[in-house]
C-alpha cells in the first residue's frame, strides 16, 4: 500500500511487527513482517528449523530469496540461506538451535564454524547448539575451533588474550608455526593447562649458550632442558625463561657431586659473569664446590665476583662515599648463596 507524502512521491508503508513476532525473530522481526505481514502466520507455524533459514538468509542480506525458504525443499532451502556452497552440517544445526532467532552476528559466525572441520565436528556433537556455544567456539584461534571444554571455560577477556598470543606468534614465525602452537593449545586438559602451554610456546628458544660447556658445566641450551633442570633441583628455574629467552641470562648445570645449577648473566664491563649458583633446593653452594665451580668459569672466561655496574658505580663516586665497594669476597659468598 503506499501513502502520498509532499511532494507527491510515494512511500512504502512501514511493516508493523506484532509482540510475538518480535520474540520470535528478534532484530530480523520487521523484515520478517514485510514479507509476511500481521499476523505473520506463514513464519510463526513454520518450523523452527525453516524460521532459523530465512534468518540466516537475512543476515546475508538475501532478503529477496527467504520467502521462498520456507516452501522449496530442505536443501535447495539451504542453498537459499546460505548460497549455493552451504557449509556441511546446516541442516543438523539448524534443527538443534532452539525456537527463537539467533543474532545475524550468531548466524554468520555460526556459517564460518561449519567451514572449520574441527569446529564442524564439535557443533554436530552439541545435542542442543545455542548462541554461546557458537560465540565461544568463533572467540577462539582458528585452529582451536574445535575446542570445545576450553572454549566455554574461558571468558572474553581470556579469548582475547589467546588470541593476541596467537598473533604473536604467527608474526613472529609464520602462519604455520602459529597453526602449530595453536593445535597443540586445543589438546590441554582444562584452561589453566591452555594458559601454561600458551605461555611456553610464546617464548622462543633461547640463543646459542656464550660456551659449549665443559666436562662437568652442562649448557641448558633449550626451554626443555630448563624444564627437566627445574625439576630435578625442585627450584623455579623454569620461571627464568625471560632471561634465558632474551640472552641476558645463559644457565648450566653442574655435574659433579653435589650437582648445582649455575647461573651467567651478561656483564657491561666483565662480558659474562657469575649472578648465582644453588644447589637442589635453592640451598647455598659449599666452600669446597664454589671453589671447583669458580676455577671451571674462568676457564671459560666468565667472571666470577662484583659486579660491572658496582664497580662502574664506585668508579663514578671517585671512590668515596655515598658508594664504597664491599669487599670482593661479600660478592662471591652472595653469588653462591652463602652471604
Amino acid at each position: 500500500m503506499f501513502f502520498p507524502v509532499a511532494g507527491g512521491v510515494p512511500a512504502v508503508a512501514k511493516a508493523e511487527a506484532t509482540s510475538l513476532l518480535k520474540l520470535i525473530a528478534g532484530e530480523f522481526a520487521t523484515r520478517v513482517a514485510a514479507l509476511w505481514p500481521a499476523p505473520h502466520a506463514p513464519f510463526l507455524t513454520a518450523r523452527a528449523a525453516r524460521r532459523h533459514l530465512v534468518c540466516l538468509a537475512l543476515a546475508w542480506g538475501r532478503d529477496a530469496v527467504a520467502a521462498a525458504i520456507l516452501e522449496a525443499r530442505l536443501p535447495h532451502a539451504i542453498r537459499l540461506a546460505a548460497g549455493p556452497a552451504p557449509p556441511l552440517g546446516l541442516a543438523r544445526a539448524v534443527s538443534r538451535m532452539g525456537d527463537v532467532a539467533w543474532t545475524a552476528a550468531d548466524y554468520r559466525a555460526l556459517a564460518g564454524l561449519l567451514r572449520h572441520r574441527q569446529a564442524a565436528k564439535a557443533i554436530w556433537h552439541a545435542e542442543v547448539l545455542a548462541p554461546e556455544l557458537v560465540r565461544a567456539l568463533a572467540a577462539l584461534p582458528e585452529p582451536m575451533a574445535g575446542a570445545v571444554h576450553l572454549a566455554l571455560g574461558l571468558d572474553a577477556r581470556g579469548a582475547a588474550v589467546l588470541c593476541e598470543a596467537y598473533g604473536v606468534i604467527r608474526f613472529r614465525s609464520g602462519p604455520a608455526a602459529a597453526a602449530r602452537a595453536a593445535a597443540r593449545w586445543a589438546r590441554a586438559a582444562n584452561v589453566p593447562a591452555l594458559f601454561e602451554a600458551v605461555r611456553d610456546e610464546l617464548y622462543p628458544e633461547p640463543p646459542a649458550p656464550p660456551h659449549p660447556g665443559t666436562a662437568v658445566l652442562r649448557p641448558l641450551a633449550t626451554k626443555a632442558d630448563l624444564r627437566r633442570a627445574a625439576k630435578r633441583f625442585r627450584n623455579c628455574l623454569a620461571e627464568q625463561l625471560p632471561y634465558a629467552c632474551s640472552g641476558w641470562s645463559a644457565y648450566y648445570e653442574w655435574l659433579g657431586e653435589p650437582g648445582a645449577v649455575v647461573e651467567l648473566g651478561r656483564d657491561h664491563i666483565f662480558g659474562w659473569r657469575l649472578e648465582q649458583a644453588r644447589l637442589a633446593g635453592n640451598l647455598p653452594v659449599p666452600e669446597p664446590l664454589q671453589e671447583a665451580i669458580a676455577s671451571e668459569l674462568a676457564l671459560i672466561g666468565v667472571h666470577v665476583g662484583r659486579s660491572g655496574w658496582e664497580l662502574d658505580r664506585a668508579i663514578a663516586s671517585r671512590g668515596a662515599d655515598p658508594f664504597p665497594l664491599r669487599p670482593a669476597d661479600f660478592a662471591v659468598a652472595e653469588v653462591f648463596g652463602a652471604g
